[in-house]
């Protein structure tokens, strides 16, 4: 029997990622009591490349897939956090919303269960450490390596990241290095990748284009799953170990980035460009994108998120653009229109631009 569990709330709800400090007390208050009132609690540290973040829940959905998914820290009772997560339901009176406070670090998730967002605000939460103090680069993408080249895939939620990635670890050569998030330091020259997660959270729905992966999605914790069903809703999901995907030779967790694709989709853009630094930085910059299901309320409609990356809680453009600037001085970008062709005729794209890496 498939392991899955069913939220209410099946996308991002609403948010405020500014709040004061004094909106910061009274949702912890609220959420505190709440977690108060019966037994059924739950916390774990969360190590995020070095940054702790700790959860506070009574959702048992939420704290199962924040334990598969991250690398484990030292226990909350020997190591205080960088940064807290309260996520609780049963709050009365409010409506699933999510809030920030970057001077505490503190992120209030109330009366959602759904997983994803609260995964992307934690890499948000690191994200707003790493970069400030320790010159590290947070990235929305995906990564893979062929013949020890790395490959990063910058795009919009759901627009083909994983698929393509995917795509390039089927070759003998290719191995697959993270799925959803990848850090970055520049050193002499080189765009040096680290990964993110201890497991992927993988959309269901990428049975259509591997059929291969089925029986290992049956064997992984599921979120919104419709009757068994893997590719009855677009936005139902899995924890996935990458290890399982090809053993532990098809899994790296470094890498040295030499070529960058970003993708967009389009009934009117050529298929492929080569980018300049100064060109890939204003695309990122404008962040077009379409809304997919699970990426917001509105479906369907355009909106513009800075650097495709909707997880960031602080936007620092200056920084951000400088950071992306190195890595297109380390790294040749092009992006390609997947409105205009197949997967596999994009594929083949991709495969050429790392032989010429």
């Amino acid at each position: 029997m498939l392991s899955n569990y069913i939220t209410e709330v099946k996308g991002r709800v609403k948010f405020n990622k500014d709040i004061s400090l004094e909106k910061r007390e009274e949702l912890v208050r609220l959420a505190e009591e709440r977690l108060h009132r019966n037994f059924e609690t739950y916390h774990w540290n969360a190590n995020i490349h070095g940054i702790i973040i700790r959860m506070y829940t009574n959702s048992s959905h939420l704290y199962n897939f924040w334990v598969e998914n991250w690398f484990p820290a030292p226990r909350a009772q020997t190591v205080l956090p960088h940064g807290i997560v309260y996520a609780v339901r049963g709050i009365e009176g409010m409506e699933p919303e999510a809030f920030y406070n970057h001077e505490t670090k503190t992120a209030v998730f109330v009366n959602t269960e759904y997983y994803g967002q609260c995964k992307s605000w934690a890499l948000g939460m690191a994200a707003d450490i790493l970069e400030t103090q320790h010159g590290i680069h947070s990235v929305h993408g995906s990564c893979a390596v062929v013949n020890g080249k790395g490959i990063l895939i910058i795009a919009p939620t759901g627009a083909g990241k994983s698929t393509h990635t995917w795509g390039i670890m089927q070759l003998k050569e290719g191995k697959i290095h993270s799925d959803d998030w990848v850090f970055l330091q520049y050193k002499k020259g080189l765009a040096m990748a680290d990964i993110s997660e201890r497991k992927f959270y993988l959309r269901t729905d990428m049975v259509k284009s591997f059929p291969d992966i089925r029986p290992l999605l049956e064997r992984c914790k599921c979120e919104n799953v419709k009757d068994e069903d893997f590719t009855a809703f677009a936005n139902s999901r899995a924890i996935l170990d990458p290890e399982w995907i090809g053993g532990r030779d098809k899994f790296v967790e470094k890498a040295v980035v030499k070529s960058v694709i970003l993708l967009r989709r389009d009934g009117v853009s050529p298929p492929q460009v080569e980018l300049s630094p100064d060109e890939a930085i204003r695309i990122l910059e404008e962040g077009e994108y379409q809304v997919l299901a699970g990426a917001g309320e509105n479906t369907g409609e355009f909106g513009h998120e800075s650097f495709y990356n909707p997880y960031l809680l602080v936007k620092r453009l200056d920084i951000q653009k400088g950071f992306f600037r190195q890595l297109f001085e380390s790294a040749r970008c092009h992006i390609l229109n997947t409105g205009v062709e197949t997967v596999e005729d994009s594929q083949k794209r991709i495969r050429d631009i790392i032989k010429e890496a």
